[in-house]
Protein backbone atom coordinates (compact mmCIF):
# COMPACT_ATOMS: atom_id res chain seq x y z
CA UNK A 1 0.00 0.00 0.00
CA UNK A 2 1.04 3.49 -0.65
CA UNK A 3 1.71 5.11 2.59
CA UNK A 4 1.84 9.23 2.86
CA UNK A 5 4.75 11.19 4.04
CA UNK A 6 5.13 12.76 7.16
CA UNK A 7 4.12 16.23 7.36
CA UNK A 8 6.04 19.17 8.62
CA UNK A 9 5.40 22.74 9.79
CA UNK A 10 7.03 25.90 8.67
CA UNK A 11 7.08 29.70 8.49
CA UNK A 12 5.11 32.27 7.22
CA UNK A 13 5.65 35.64 4.95
CA UNK A 14 3.43 38.09 4.05
CA UNK A 15 2.93 39.29 0.49
CA UNK A 16 4.18 42.89 -0.55
CA UNK A 17 1.07 44.56 -2.28
CA UNK A 18 3.37 46.19 -5.28
CA UNK A 19 3.41 44.55 -8.13
CA UNK A 20 7.33 44.55 -10.44
CA UNK A 21 7.97 42.66 -13.34
CA UNK A 22 10.94 40.22 -13.76
CA UNK A 23 11.79 37.64 -15.91
CA UNK A 24 8.62 35.56 -15.49
CA UNK A 25 5.08 36.63 -14.46
CA UNK A 26 2.46 33.45 -13.51
CA UNK A 27 -0.74 34.57 -14.32
CA UNK A 28 -4.50 33.30 -13.59
CA UNK A 29 -8.39 34.44 -13.01
CA UNK A 30 -8.90 34.52 -9.48
CA UNK A 31 -10.33 31.04 -8.30
CA UNK A 32 -14.40 30.98 -8.71
CA UNK A 33 -16.98 28.04 -7.93
CA UNK A 34 -17.70 26.16 -11.41
CA UNK A 35 -21.26 27.92 -11.80
CA UNK A 36 -22.55 31.14 -10.43
CA UNK A 37 -21.16 34.81 -10.32
CA UNK A 38 -17.15 35.30 -9.85
CA UNK A 39 -14.49 38.09 -8.95
CA UNK A 40 -13.60 39.28 -12.62
CA UNK A 41 -10.23 39.72 -11.94
CA UNK A 42 -7.28 38.44 -13.40
CA UNK A 43 -4.07 37.71 -10.80
CA UNK A 44 -0.25 38.09 -11.47
CA UNK A 45 2.14 37.21 -9.36
CA UNK A 46 6.20 37.46 -10.15
CA UNK A 47 7.91 34.69 -8.08
CA UNK A 48 11.45 36.64 -8.52
CA UNK A 49 10.08 39.69 -6.87
CA UNK A 50 7.58 38.06 -5.01
CA UNK A 51 5.17 40.73 -5.77
CA UNK A 52 1.32 40.35 -6.71
CA UNK A 53 -1.14 42.58 -8.68
CA UNK A 54 -4.53 42.13 -10.03
CA UNK A 55 -6.61 43.40 -13.27
CA UNK A 56 -10.42 43.65 -13.88
CA UNK A 57 -11.78 41.94 -17.07
CA UNK A 58 -15.33 42.11 -15.78
CA UNK A 59 -17.52 43.70 -12.70
CA UNK A 60 -17.01 41.19 -9.57
CA UNK A 61 -20.50 39.74 -8.87
CA UNK A 62 -21.23 38.94 -12.11
CA UNK A 63 -21.43 35.96 -14.34
CA UNK A 64 -19.19 37.51 -16.65
CA UNK A 65 -16.72 37.63 -14.12
CA UNK A 66 -16.54 34.17 -13.65
CA UNK A 67 -13.41 31.96 -15.87
CA UNK A 68 -11.21 29.24 -15.24
CA UNK A 69 -8.32 28.91 -17.29
CA UNK A 70 -6.61 32.23 -19.12
CA UNK A 71 -5.19 31.89 -22.46
CA UNK A 72 -1.61 33.86 -22.92
CA UNK A 73 -0.09 34.80 -26.53
CA UNK A 74 3.84 35.41 -25.97
CA UNK A 75 3.97 36.45 -29.29
CA UNK A 76 1.87 39.77 -28.51
CA UNK A 77 1.71 39.67 -24.43
CA UNK A 78 -2.02 39.40 -24.58
CA UNK A 79 -4.04 37.56 -22.09
CA UNK A 80 -7.78 35.86 -23.49
CA UNK A 81 -9.85 35.77 -20.43
CA UNK A 82 -13.65 33.45 -21.21
CA UNK A 83 -16.55 33.60 -19.53
CA UNK A 84 -19.51 31.62 -19.52
CA UNK A 85 -21.78 34.51 -20.88
CA UNK A 86 -20.23 33.86 -24.13
CA UNK A 87 -17.24 36.56 -24.07
CA UNK A 88 -13.57 36.63 -24.31
CA UNK A 89 -12.12 39.45 -22.44
CA UNK A 90 -8.76 40.26 -24.09
CA UNK A 91 -6.16 42.29 -21.62
CA UNK A 92 -2.37 43.55 -21.98
CA UNK A 93 -0.04 41.09 -20.06
CA UNK A 94 2.03 44.28 -19.09
CA UNK A 95 -0.54 46.88 -18.02
CA UNK A 96 -3.40 44.75 -17.13
CA UNK A 97 -5.40 47.05 -19.10
CA UNK A 98 -8.44 45.77 -21.45
CA UNK A 99 -8.07 46.19 -25.08
CA UNK A 100 -11.14 44.21 -26.25
CA UNK A 101 -13.88 41.64 -26.14
CA UNK A 102 -15.14 39.41 -28.44
CA UNK A 103 -18.10 37.05 -28.53
CA UNK A 104 -18.01 33.31 -28.44
CA UNK A 105 -19.61 30.32 -27.29
CA UNK A 106 -21.44 29.91 -24.26
CA UNK A 107 -20.20 28.22 -21.03
CA UNK A 108 -16.72 29.06 -21.58
CA UNK A 109 -14.38 29.46 -19.14
CA UNK A 110 -11.08 27.50 -20.71
CA UNK A 111 -9.08 29.09 -23.25
CA UNK A 112 -5.48 28.11 -24.58
CA UNK A 113 -3.35 29.67 -27.31
CA UNK A 114 -1.51 27.73 -29.98
CA UNK A 115 1.68 30.14 -30.66
CA UNK A 116 3.07 28.42 -33.54
CA UNK A 117 -0.33 27.93 -35.23
CA UNK A 118 -1.59 31.54 -33.66
CA UNK A 119 -4.68 30.21 -32.91
CA UNK A 120 -7.07 30.77 -29.74
CA UNK A 121 -8.95 27.49 -28.27
CA UNK A 122 -11.95 28.55 -26.44
CA UNK A 123 -13.86 25.29 -24.59
CA UNK A 124 -16.90 24.93 -22.78
CA UNK A 125 -18.56 22.07 -21.50
CA UNK A 126 -19.97 21.05 -24.59
CA UNK A 127 -18.14 22.74 -27.08
CA UNK A 128 -14.86 24.00 -28.71
CA UNK A 129 -14.01 27.42 -31.00
CA UNK A 130 -10.70 28.35 -32.49
CA UNK A 131 -10.41 31.94 -33.68
CA UNK A 132 -7.00 32.97 -35.39
CA UNK A 133 -4.51 35.11 -34.33
CA UNK A 134 -4.76 38.17 -33.76
CA UNK A 135 -8.40 39.09 -35.82
CA UNK A 136 -10.12 36.74 -33.74
CA UNK A 137 -11.51 35.41 -36.69
CA UNK A 138 -14.02 32.07 -36.19
CA UNK A 139 -12.34 29.25 -37.93
CA UNK A 140 -14.24 26.37 -36.64
CA UNK A 141 -16.61 25.05 -33.76
CA UNK A 142 -17.09 21.58 -33.30
CA UNK A 143 -19.55 19.49 -30.41
CA UNK A 144 -16.72 18.51 -28.31
CA UNK A 145 -16.67 19.77 -24.43
CA UNK A 146 -14.53 19.35 -21.94
CA UNK A 147 -12.77 21.27 -18.92
CA UNK A 148 -8.95 20.47 -20.01
CA UNK A 149 -6.89 20.97 -23.40
CA UNK A 150 -3.34 19.85 -24.47
CA UNK A 151 -1.77 19.75 -28.09
CA UNK A 152 1.27 17.85 -29.40
CA UNK A 153 4.67 19.68 -30.01
CA UNK A 154 4.12 20.81 -33.43
CA UNK A 155 0.20 21.91 -32.32
CA UNK A 156 -1.21 19.65 -35.56
CA UNK A 157 -3.43 17.72 -32.36
CA UNK A 158 -5.37 19.02 -29.76
CA UNK A 159 -6.62 16.75 -26.76
CA UNK A 160 -9.51 17.64 -25.28
CA UNK A 161 -10.57 15.81 -22.46
CA UNK A 162 -12.97 16.62 -18.70
CA UNK A 163 -14.13 15.18 -15.30
CA UNK A 164 -17.47 13.95 -16.69
CA UNK A 165 -16.02 12.48 -20.44
CA UNK A 166 -15.16 9.08 -20.73
CA UNK A 167 -12.52 9.50 -23.66
CA UNK A 168 -10.39 11.81 -24.76
CA UNK A 169 -10.92 13.23 -28.00
CA UNK A 170 -8.11 14.16 -30.76
CA UNK A 171 -8.70 16.80 -32.41
CA UNK A 172 -6.64 17.84 -35.88
CA UNK A 173 -5.61 21.54 -36.10
CA UNK A 174 -6.24 23.59 -37.52
CA UNK A 175 -9.58 22.29 -39.74
CA UNK A 176 -11.29 20.87 -36.75
CA UNK A 177 -11.13 17.39 -37.74
CA UNK A 178 -12.13 14.71 -35.19
CA UNK A 179 -8.98 12.55 -35.86
CA UNK A 180 -9.83 10.18 -33.11
CA UNK A 181 -10.36 8.71 -29.34
CA UNK A 182 -7.78 7.79 -26.45
CA UNK A 183 -10.12 5.48 -24.06
CA UNK A 184 -8.84 7.61 -21.13
CA UNK A 185 -12.11 9.11 -18.82
CA UNK A 186 -12.17 11.52 -16.13
CA UNK A 187 -9.21 13.85 -17.10
CA UNK A 188 -9.22 16.58 -14.17
CA UNK A 189 -6.25 18.52 -16.15
CA UNK A 190 -3.87 17.29 -19.25
CA UNK A 191 -0.36 17.88 -20.55
CA UNK A 192 2.09 16.89 -22.81
CA UNK A 193 5.73 16.53 -21.95
CA UNK A 194 8.29 14.21 -24.24
CA UNK A 195 5.57 13.17 -26.35
CA UNK A 196 3.39 11.63 -23.79
CA UNK A 197 -0.47 12.73 -23.09
CA UNK A 198 -0.67 13.13 -19.19
CA UNK A 199 -4.59 12.71 -18.02
CA UNK A 200 -5.08 13.64 -14.40
CA UNK A 201 -8.26 11.58 -12.72
CA UNK A 202 -9.17 13.69 -9.53
CA UNK A 203 -11.86 10.98 -8.60
CA UNK A 204 -9.16 7.70 -8.64
CA UNK A 205 -6.05 9.44 -7.95
CA UNK A 206 -5.06 7.41 -11.59
CA UNK A 207 -2.68 9.27 -13.41
CA UNK A 208 -3.13 8.20 -17.09
CA UNK A 209 -0.46 8.49 -19.57
CA UNK A 210 -1.05 8.22 -23.36
CA UNK A 211 2.22 7.45 -25.82
CA UNK A 212 0.80 9.49 -28.61
CA UNK A 213 3.30 7.22 -30.76
CA UNK A 214 1.78 4.65 -30.01
CA UNK A 215 -1.31 4.89 -28.92
CA UNK A 216 -0.67 2.80 -25.57
CA UNK A 217 -1.80 3.76 -22.28
CA UNK A 218 -0.27 3.24 -19.17
CA UNK A 219 -2.30 3.56 -15.85
CA UNK A 220 -0.17 4.87 -12.71
CA UNK A 221 -1.90 4.11 -9.43
CA UNK A 222 -1.13 6.96 -6.31
CA UNK A 223 -2.19 7.83 -3.29
CA UNK A 224 -4.04 10.70 -4.24
CA UNK A 225 -7.59 9.11 -3.43
CA UNK A 226 -10.37 9.98 -0.78
CA UNK A 227 -12.90 6.91 -0.78
CA UNK A 228 -15.69 9.60 -0.09
CA UNK A 229 -14.84 12.17 -2.92
CA UNK A 230 -17.48 13.67 -4.98
CA UNK A 231 -17.87 15.94 -7.69
CA UNK A 232 -20.71 17.54 -6.35
CA UNK A 233 -19.00 18.64 -3.17
CA UNK A 234 -15.06 19.02 -4.47
CA UNK A 235 -14.31 21.28 -1.77
CA UNK A 236 -15.19 19.00 1.05
CA UNK A 237 -12.22 16.45 -0.68
CA UNK A 238 -9.24 15.77 1.20
CA UNK A 239 -7.20 14.00 -1.82
CA UNK A 240 -7.12 14.26 -5.56
CA UNK A 241 -5.23 15.70 -8.78
CA UNK A 242 -5.83 19.31 -9.76
CA UNK A 243 -3.36 20.98 -11.87
CA UNK A 244 -0.67 19.54 -13.79
CA UNK A 245 2.67 20.80 -14.69
CA UNK A 246 6.17 20.27 -15.96
CA UNK A 247 9.76 20.77 -15.40
CA UNK A 248 11.79 23.25 -18.35
CA UNK A 249 13.51 19.88 -19.14
CA UNK A 250 10.05 18.32 -19.65
CA UNK A 251 11.90 14.81 -17.27
CA UNK A 252 9.40 15.40 -14.61
CA UNK A 253 5.36 16.26 -14.46
CA UNK A 254 3.97 17.46 -11.10
CA UNK A 255 0.54 17.65 -9.94
CA UNK A 256 -0.64 19.94 -7.01
CA UNK A 257 -3.13 17.51 -4.91
CA UNK A 258 -5.92 18.30 -2.71
CA UNK A 259 -4.10 16.52 0.14
CA UNK A 260 -1.61 18.95 0.67
CA UNK A 261 1.28 17.26 -1.59
CA UNK A 262 2.91 17.97 -5.23
CA UNK A 263 2.73 14.63 -6.71
CA UNK A 264 5.74 13.70 -8.91
CA UNK A 265 5.94 11.93 -12.19
CA UNK A 266 8.74 10.93 -14.72
CA UNK A 267 7.61 11.75 -18.47
CA UNK A 268 9.86 10.06 -20.62
CA UNK A 269 9.48 6.36 -18.86
CA UNK A 270 6.10 7.03 -17.50
CA UNK A 271 6.15 6.27 -13.24
CA UNK A 272 5.58 7.45 -10.11
CA UNK A 273 8.12 9.65 -8.54
CA UNK A 274 6.58 10.31 -4.99
CA UNK A 275 5.44 13.54 -3.23
CA UNK A 276 6.53 16.59 -1.47
CA UNK A 277 4.51 17.50 1.30
CA UNK A 278 3.40 21.05 1.53
CA UNK A 279 1.88 22.60 4.95
CA UNK A 280 0.70 25.85 4.51
CA UNK A 281 -0.35 26.62 7.71
CA UNK A 282 -2.73 24.49 10.27
CA UNK A 283 -4.47 21.67 9.45
CA UNK A 284 -5.01 20.75 5.62
CA UNK A 285 -3.12 22.47 2.83
CA UNK A 286 -5.78 21.58 -1.07
CA UNK A 287 -4.04 22.38 -3.22
CA UNK A 288 -5.47 23.07 -6.88
CA UNK A 289 -3.27 25.76 -9.22
CA UNK A 290 0.49 24.66 -10.27
CA UNK A 291 3.32 26.64 -11.77
CA UNK A 292 6.64 25.63 -12.01
CA UNK A 293 8.79 28.63 -11.52
CA UNK A 294 12.50 29.67 -11.16
CA UNK A 295 14.07 27.22 -13.48
CA UNK A 296 12.18 24.25 -11.86
CA UNK A 297 13.50 24.57 -8.53
CA UNK A 298 10.29 26.38 -7.22
CA UNK A 299 6.54 26.21 -7.28
CA UNK A 300 3.80 28.45 -7.59
CA UNK A 301 0.46 26.36 -5.58
CA UNK A 302 -2.65 27.60 -4.98
CA UNK A 303 -3.96 26.68 -1.46
CA UNK A 304 -7.34 26.77 -2.07
CA UNK A 305 -8.84 26.75 1.60
CA UNK A 306 -6.59 29.32 2.70
CA UNK A 307 -7.67 31.36 -0.37
CA UNK A 308 -4.00 32.27 -0.91
CA UNK A 309 -0.69 30.85 -3.44
CA UNK A 310 2.47 29.74 -1.63
CA UNK A 311 6.07 29.82 -3.10
CA UNK A 312 7.53 26.26 -2.67
CA UNK A 313 10.85 24.85 -2.43
CA UNK A 314 10.51 21.72 -4.76
CA UNK A 315 13.58 20.16 -3.11
CA UNK A 316 11.49 19.86 0.09
CA UNK A 317 8.46 21.40 0.39
CA UNK A 318 9.43 24.23 2.44
CA UNK A 319 7.41 27.26 2.09
CA UNK A 320 9.17 30.79 0.80
CA UNK A 321 6.51 33.08 0.78
CA UNK A 322 2.95 33.26 0.77
CA UNK A 323 0.36 35.60 -1.21
CA UNK A 324 -2.25 36.38 0.96
CA UNK A 325 -5.73 36.79 -1.07
CA UNK A 326 -4.03 35.49 -4.52
CA UNK A 327 -5.53 32.18 -5.58
CA UNK A 328 -6.06 30.91 -8.89
CA UNK A 329 -7.66 26.87 -10.08
CA UNK A 330 -5.20 27.24 -12.85
CA UNK A 331 -1.92 29.22 -13.08
CA UNK A 332 -0.25 30.08 -16.49
CA UNK A 333 3.27 31.02 -17.08
CA UNK A 334 4.45 34.05 -18.80
CA UNK A 335 7.63 35.16 -19.99
CA UNK A 336 8.07 38.32 -20.51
Amino acid sequence: MLKRATLFAVTLAIAPAAYASSNTTVLGATANQPKGPGHGQVLFIDPATRTASSASFAKAGTLAGNSFYAGYDAATKTIFVPSPVGRVTVLNEKTGHRVGTFSTIKGARVADVLGQKKLLMVLSGKSLAAYSLPGHTPLFTIPVGGNALATNRSETKLFVGGNMDRKITIVDIPSGRIAGTYPVAGSGDLLMARGNLFSADIKTGVMSVVNTATGKVTRIKTPEVDPHFSYAAIPHATAGFMQLAKSPDQQVVYSAGFSGHILKFSAEHPKYLGEIPVRAGEGMSKLSGLAIVQGGKDALVTVENRHEAALVDLKNGKILHVFKGDSSNRWVVARS
